[in-house]
């Protein structure tokens, strides 16, 4: 299985998992990290079982980040998706936009319930070998609650 981790930080994931990790960030801040855009990563089409935006999705241009997701997974491959649920403002019109590309939602956890949790965790599942729109994706700055 291939994982690409788009928006890495130190590559954290890489070092947990026996797979092979593609760790990407804006800052390369070790020698794990390969700097770039993530709207423009450095591997093949379709050479990805697993795309993962962990706290990562911090451009204002998101939608372009889920379409290089879309052109690096496998037909079938997985996206998966960890955020601050204060940056989603309506979450059916965020899953709406992720599956415009080419993606069906096969997952979500909501950690909402939980006042000691503020996350949303999202798995999508690549459906199409193009992408069918590209819907744009705003998202709310972070916001940080006091524990």
């Amino acid at each position: 299985m291939i994982v690409a981790d788009l928006g890495c930080g130190e590559a954290k994931l890489a070092q947990s998992v026996k797979n092979k990790v593609h760790s990407f960030d804006f800052v390369a801040v070790n020698e794990q990290v390969t700097q770039c855009d993530m709207k423009n990563v450095p591997l093949e089409d379709n050479s990805c079982d697993v795309a993962v935006f962990c706290l990562s999705l911090m451009g204002t241009n998101v939608i372009d980040f889920i379409c290089e997701a879309h052109r690096i997974l496998k037909l079938k491959g997985v996206l998966k998706i960890a955020e601050v649920t204060s940056r989603i403002n309506n979450k059916s019109d965020f899953i709406r936009s992720i599956e415009s590309v080419g993606f069906k939602l096969v997952s979500k956890k909501d950690e909402t319930n939980d006042p000691k949790e503020y996350f949303y965790f999202f798995d999508f599942v690549k459906t199409s070998t193009t992408i069918r729109k590209k819907a744009p994706i705003k998202l709310n700055p972070c916001l940080y609650k006091k524990r």
